[in-house]
C-alpha cells in the first residue's frame, strides 16, 4: 500500500473550520456539525493517499483545489510528503476577495 502523507492544517484553515463549525451550530444542529466534520476527515483520508487527486488551481501554480461540498471548497498544496492545508474557500463568494 502506498505510504500516507501528513495532512497539515495552517492557522487560517483551523480559524476558517471554526467559523463554518459555529455557523452550523447557530443555524443548524449538532447533526449537521457531525457530517461536516465527517466530510472533512474523508477528505484528509483520501488526499493523503492520493495527494494528486484533485485538480490544480487555475488561479494559483502549484495549489490544488478540492471541492468537499457544494459550498466548500479546501486549497492545499503538496510539499515533502506532505499535504498543507492553506485554507477553506466558501464557493459562494468572489474567488478574487
Amino acid at each position: 500500500m502506498k505510504n500516507k502523507f501528513e495532512v497539515v492544517w495552517s492557522e487560517e484553515s483551523i480559524e476558517q473550520s471554526d467559523q463554518i463549525i459555529q455557523y452550523l451550530y447557530s443555524k443548524w444542529s449538532e447533526k449537521e456539525v457531525f457530517k461536516f466534520l465527517k466530510v472533512l476527515k474523508d477528505f484528509e483520508d483520501i488526499v493523503s493517499i492520493f495527494p494528486e487527486i484533485y485538480p490544480e488551481s487555475e488561479i494559483k501554480k502549484g495549489y490544488r483545489k478540492a471541492v468537499i461540498i457544494k459550498q466548500i471548497s479546501v486549497i492545499y498544496s503538496i510539499e515533502n510528503e506532505a499535504i498543507l492545508i492553506h485554507t477553506l474557500f466558501d464557493n459562494r463568494q468572489d474567488p478574487e476577495n
